[in-house]
Order: C-alpha cells, then sequence, then structure tokens
C-alpha cells in the first residue's frame, strides 16, 4: 500500500518555480515570438499560480501543472 503524496505547500510551489524560471521563459518566447511578451505573461502566470498553488496534490506534478497554466494563459494572450 502506497501513501497518499503529500500536497506541494506554496513554499514547494514558488521554489520549483524558480528553479526552473528560464525554462518556462523559454517555452512562452517560443509560443508568442517575443520576450517582451513572454515575461509579461509569466509574471502574471506566478502570480496567479500562488493564488492557486493549494491545488496541487503532488510536488512531483507543479511543473506540468505550472505548462498548463501557462498554456491556458497563451490561449488567453
Amino acid at each position: 500500500m502506497t501513501m497518499p503524496a503529500t500536497p506541494a505547500t506554496p513554499p514547494d510551489v514558488l521554489a520549483v518555480l524558480v528553479e526552473n524560471h528560464r525554462r518556462f521563459l523559454t517555452f512562452l518566447e517560443r509560443c508568442v515570438g517575443s520576450v517582451d511578451e513572454a515575461e509579461d505573461i509569466l509574471q502574471d502566470a506566478f502570480v496567479r499560480s500562488l493564488d492557486r498553488a493549494d491545488t496541487v496534490r503532488d510536488p512531483g506534478a507543479i511543473i506540468p501543472w505550472f505548462y498548463r497554466l501557462l498554456r491556458n494563459a497563451v490561449v488567453d494572450h
């Protein structure tokens, strides 16, 4: 029997996002074609992610969760 994953806490989420900042920015630059727009989208996504950090149940899911948030932000942009 496996133990359920301990939910990620906002500091955990923030640490992972900061560690992967460059990856996320590169992803957005490729999506929108502009460094300035990518930086704006990423900043907004960071703020939104902190509001929703408590929805991440598995610390290993933080990066895929944030990429989904970024993808949705690009679509909305």
